[in-house]
């Protein structure tokens, strides 16, 4: 019994401006057979999950090609069919088939397809005929389309973000596909899309408004004749029409089950639209209560964050400031992960006028990297860091300061990350410590901040510091949760900015709440 592996997993931000090239996916991940397994079987990824559900329920499992790279603008013509002609091919040519395991992210766009996802499962299940079970795993950010559930016999999305249960996930898709080709189950699926969204500050499934939701979720999942069920947040820097929250219900033979199902959890998140578009605090007022509420450092490893079998985050209040610890803020407005730029100097320069100290973040910043490994190891220079991609994460910001630390980039995190990674890479990377108390890690490549390995392999102990901005919404959280006595929510501008009112929208669906009040009745 062969199942192959494949996808392209990109989360366009249609907003940006850096184009997602063959090169970008070069650079990040373009793997190929062995490659995937070498790359993901001792990680988290959903593609650990596809590889450990092939070892206990013994089907062999070919992993073809798999390409992914950080959130970034759309994906290029070239990009697209480069890779897809390649990775169709390989599915193609290897054959024959008895089951498709296709791990995606579920909201990319290209040039040519605004509904690319869909796109690619119609390809798959072209070349595989109707006949042979498609199971397709998606992140819970995923814009997903009616068409890519009608191409894919089983289609299962994470349930937490910051995403821990990315494994476990896709061992479910796995053991579903499996379960069909043996003849145990016929999964008929449905999809309710309701006309509305999720702000990105309120997507945290540890807390509500979200949490009861994913509890519903895993309540529906426990019906009779029901076998999975998904709750997707939507990714709201996508335009396009399928931008929104959505619900899949997966019953075993009963298409009235899977509707009933989904529309129950939709009619639920229905009643809470206006508890899950809540503003949160602008930069000012935001600095001003992390300065207020900073009481002192951590006790080097002190952490009140444990982690359960990954199908949750621990019940940890994200706000409670009663403890010893940074004041961590998330920077909304240049979160890496939803496709910013990485060089946002809004905080910072607010910071710098406010004249706090103890203050740590990340910029990228090749130009200063290089000015800085020039300079060397223990030099004093000015700077002019960040700010530099694009004219909406704001201006370069002056710093004079000391070259600490110099390093190639690489670094390995053990601990529980944001989708299951374990090895990341800044690219050439320096530690520099300014004149008026700051630390900023400059990197060659955009990172986000969602290992805390990232730090210390630099030599630098965030538990120490005042204040430590994250590039992030929730998927630093994993990492800075543990170790912070507060985290704070900063919406700033940016092309991630957490005010949907500053992006020009020419796809979505007309009305979509919060923008209007649609008429919905579940």
């Amino acid at each position: 019994m062969r199942f192959a592996i494949l996808g392209i997993s990109h989360e366009t931000n249609t907003f940006s401006k850096v184009p997602a090239t063959y090169e970008q996916f070069e650079k990040a991940h373009l793997l190929r057979g062995q490659q995937m397994v070498d790359e993901y079987a001792e990680s988290e990824y959903t593609i650990a999950g596809y590889l450990q559900a092939a070892e206990e329920l013994g089907f062999e499992a070919v992993p073809l090609m798999y390409a992914q790279t950080g959130p970034i603008g759309t994906i290029t013509k070239d990009a697209y069919d480069r890779i897809s002609t390649e990775m169709l091919n390989m599915l193609r040519d290897q054959g024959p088939w008895e089951g498709v395991l296709i791990c995606n992210h579920g909201a990319a766009v290209s040039e040519e397809f605004p509904d690319m996802d869909g796109e690619f499962t119609r390809a798959v299940r072209e070349i595989v005929g109707p006949d042979v079970p498609v199971g397709i795993t998606l992140d819970m950010h995923a814009n997903i389309s009616q068409a890519t559930v009608a191409n894919t016999n089983v289609c299962v999305v994470w349930r937490t973000c910051p995403h821990l249960d990315t494994r476990i996930r896709g061992r479910k898709c796995a053991e579903l596909i499996y379960r069909t080709v043996k003849g145990e189950i016929n999964p008929v699926q449905f999809i309710e899309m309701p006309p509305m969204l999720v702000n990105i500050v309120k997507q945290f499934t540890g807390q509500e408004p979200m949490k009861s939701l994913v509890d519903d979720c895993v309540e529906a999942n426990e019906r009779p004749g029901i076998l999975d069920t998904s709750i997707s947040e939507g990714y709201p820097y996508s335009d396009v029409e399928e931008m929104g929250m959505s619900w899949i219900a997966i019953a075993d033979g009963d298409p009235d089950n899977a509707i009933a199902t989904a529309r129950w959890m939709a009619a639920r998140a229905w009643k809470k639209r206006v508890d899950l578009n809540r503003p949160v605090p602008g930069i000012e007022e935001a600095l001003r209560m992390a300065e207020e509420r900073y009481v002192g450092p951590k006790p080097e490893g002190a952490e009140n964050f444990v982690p359960d079998d990954g199908s949750a985050l621990a019940e940890a209040e994200p706000s409670a400031h009663s403890h010893l610890g940074p004041i961590v803020l998330m920077d909304v407005g240049d979160n890496v992960g939803g496709g910013s730029s990485a060089d946002s100097t809004h905080i910072i320069k607010v910071a710098q006028e406010m004249g706090i100290t103890g203050y740590l973040q990340t910029l990228y910043d090749p130009e200063a990297v290089e000015a800085c490994v020039a300079a060397g190891v223990g030099a004093e220079i000015a700077l002019d860091v960040g700010g530099k991609t694009d004219d909406m994460h704001g201006k370069p910001v002056h710093v004079v300061g000391t070259v600490e630390v110099i390093d190639d980039g690489p670094y390995e995190e053990t601990r529980p990350t944001h989708g299951g990674f374990r090895f990341y890479d800044d690219g050439r990377r320096v530690r520099f410590n300014t004149t008026d108390g700051m630390t900023i890690l400059l990197t060659s490549k955009r990172s986000g901040n969602t290992a805390r390995a990232q730090m210390y392999s630099m030599g630098v102990n965030p538990e120490d510091y005042r204040i430590v901005v994250a590039k992030g919404v929730n998927s630093p959280l994993p990492a800075y949760l543990p170790i912070a006595a507060e985290i704070i929510i900063v919406n700033s501008p940016g092309v991630t900015s957490a005010d949907l009112s500053t992006f020009e929208f020419k796809r979505r669906r007309i009305p979509l709440y919060p923008f209007e009040e649609p008429d919905y009745q579940p």
